[in-house]
This record gives structure tokens, C-alpha cells and sequence, in this order.
């Protein structure tokens, strides 16, 4: 997947506020609103510590087949 749309991705999840899905060819995890200040986006690979801090994930962009910006639902 290509740099500049996966930060405009993850600029967006930060500026509504709202929580990341990350799908890569293992697993699919959720970034939530309160880790999107420890989301990195480097050279070829996403660094995400989550769980206050205990854990920390690194997703190769090539990896990655797809992202999504759970914005909350209103009813």
C-alpha cells in the first residue's frame, strides 16, 4: 500500500477523532482514538504502541491490503 494514502488515512482517523482498522495478510486490529498519538507512519511500516504502552506494533506497508476509519454511529 502506498505511503502518502496510508497517512492521509491515519491523518483522517486523527482529526475526526475516531478509531483505525488495520487488515494485513495475519490479523486485523484496531487502533482506538486514545493510540492514534503513538501511531507512526516510517519508512515502509506503521509503529503503533497500544495498551498503554505495553505493546507495540509494526505493520509493513506491503503487508497492509486494507485500512478503515471507524467513525462513531449516530442514531
Amino acid at each position: 500500500m502506498d505511503r502518502v494514502l496510508i497517512q492521509k488515512v491515519v491523518d483522517e482517523a486523527r482529526s475526526e477523532e475516531a478509531n483505525l482498522v488495520i487488515w494485513d495478510r495475519r490479523d486485523t486490529f484496531t487502533v482506538e482514538q486514545d493510540d492514534m498519538a503513538d501511531l507512526e507512519v516510517g519508512d515502509g511500516h506503521l509503529r503503533v504502541k497500544m495498551q498503554d504502552g505495553r505493546v507495540t506494533v509494526y505493520v509493513e506497508f506491503d503487508h497492509i491490503y486494507k485500512l478503515v476509519v471507524e467513525r462513531e454511529r449516530s442514531r
